[in-house]
């Protein structure tokens, strides 16, 4: 069984002693430590948790690395050649060949064996005193070895893709970026323009109301406009009024002539002369 993972401390701080794997049996002194890239982190492990980090890669009991369909095994002394595999009856993720398990139906891996057994588990054990490296050390240190190594080349893999896309990406930013810069710079050239255009419109306009101005001061001056006979006030406009009227009120000379001589005619008319005053009593004496 895959014992659970426990990342490496950040590259910040020193660096422990000892595989970072979590339920190591390997030992303090582990020796020699991979690099490898577990979802998505990295942290050293020894060979032995290589291995149990990547069960189904390799067959737990002769310990070959199980080729894939694209792979030739036969050019590879870390490859087993092809053949059928029984997975684990306990985790079903570790794989045996069929030809390296009696019974493929009662097949469990050593970790799930070691586990039920409630014991750590480890392909390379702690050795007290001096190490050894025999078939089966070296077995598990090359499928370690092919293990991380493959294992930091998907990861550089997806870090070039990661890396070209960023690149992609910064460079459409760039471009957008410039596209804007270039909008901004042609906005402001075309308000700029705008303004000196406005400014000088209303510079010539200026000019122009000086000029007009200038060339109505000189027409005045050489053509002065004439006097005009100021008019008379209300005042003297009614007094003017009055005197019309008393004049019109006051009869003249001739006027009083004419109504003389009227008067005298018509006194003359209603007045009997001695004459006519004697007739008719002539006439009522001969009457009588």
């Amino acid at each position: 069984m895959t014992p659970p993972f426990r990342p490496s401390p950040s590259s910040a701080a020193p660096a422990p002693r000892g595989c970072g794997g979590d339920r190591c049996a390997s030992g303090r002194d582990a020796w020699p430590l991979h690099h490898v890239r577990h979802d998505g982190v990295f942290c050293r492990l020894c060979s032995s948790c290589v291995l149990q980090y990547h069960p189904a890669a390799f067959c737990s009991a002769c310990l070959f690395l199980l080729p894939a369909d694209d792979q030739e095994p036969h050019l590879d002394p870390a490859f087993s050649p092809p053949g059928p595999v029984a997975p684990c009856s306990s985790c079903a993720v570790s794989v045996a060949h069929l030809s390296c398990v009696p019974d493929p139906v009662s097949f469990v891996c050593p970790p799930c064996a070691a586990t039920a057994e409630d014991r750590t588990f480890s392909y390379t054990p702690a050795a007290i005193g001096r190490r050894v490296l025999d078939e089966r050390a070296a077995r598990v240190l090359l499928v370690a070895a092919r293990l991380a190594h493959e294992s930091v080349g998907r990861a550089a893999a997806a870090a070039r893709e990661e890396a070209e896309r960023c690149v992609k990406e910064a460079a459409i930013a760039r471009k957008r970026s410039r596209e804007m810069l270039d909008a901004a710079f042609r906005a402001l050239e075309e308000e700029a323009r705008a303004a000196k255009k406005k400014e000088e419109e209303d510079r010539v306009a200026k000019i122009k109301k000086e000029e007009e101005a200038k060339n109505k001061k000189e027409k005045l001056a050489a053509h002065p406009p004439k006097k005009k006979t100021p008019k008379s006030s209300e005042a003297n406009r009614d007094r003017d009024k009055m005197l019309k009227f008393n004049a019109m009120q006051q009869p003249t000379p001739l006027a009083f002539a004419a109504a003389a001589a009227a008067a005298a005619s018509s006194m003359s008319r209603s007045t009997p002369s001695p004459r006519e005053d004697k007739n008719p009593v002539k006439q009522e004496a001969q009457g009588g």
